[in-house]
């Protein structure tokens, strides 16, 4: 039984450091652009939309009030790392306006899914 335990905590504090300390790869949205007439897009490891009524201020400062952001790249787009609670993967936000809209983007930077983690936070940005 200690073994079990021993290898559990092992494996759950292994899995603690790759998660923080896994390079962050710089990749650009995995799904492809937007095609025209839609507003949402939704990938395995991320979530996409742009409306005309999101208020991009509003959001731009639910972003920066989270305590887990760090400022990638900050002109006429917004993009910003942040990391999940628990683990600390990391998430790659983004947030531009142009004259189709507000674009608002979350995807993993790491593995092949987010488990819905970005859908459910920008759902919630927009909701505030």
């Amino acid at each position: 039984m200690i073994k079990i335990l021993v290898v559990a905590l092992a494996l759950f504090a292994g899995l603690q450091l790759v998660a923080r300390f896994w390079p962050l790869v710089y990749a650009d949205w995995p799904g492809g652009p937007m095609a025209p007439g839609h507003a949402t897009q939704t990938h395995l490891s991320g979530y996409y939309i742009r409306r005309d009524d999101l208020p991009f201020t509003q959001i731009r400062a639910a972003i920066l009030a989270d305590p887990r952001h760090e400022i990638l790249m900050q002109d006429a787009r917004l993009k910003v790392l942040l990391r999940s609670r628990f683990w600390g993967f990391k998430d790659i936000i983004e947030l531009w306006r142009d004259e189709s809209g507000t674009h608002l983007r979350g995807h993993s930077s790491v593995g092949g899914s987010d488990w819905g983690s970005n859908k459910k936070r920008i759902e919630a940005w927009i909701a505030d």
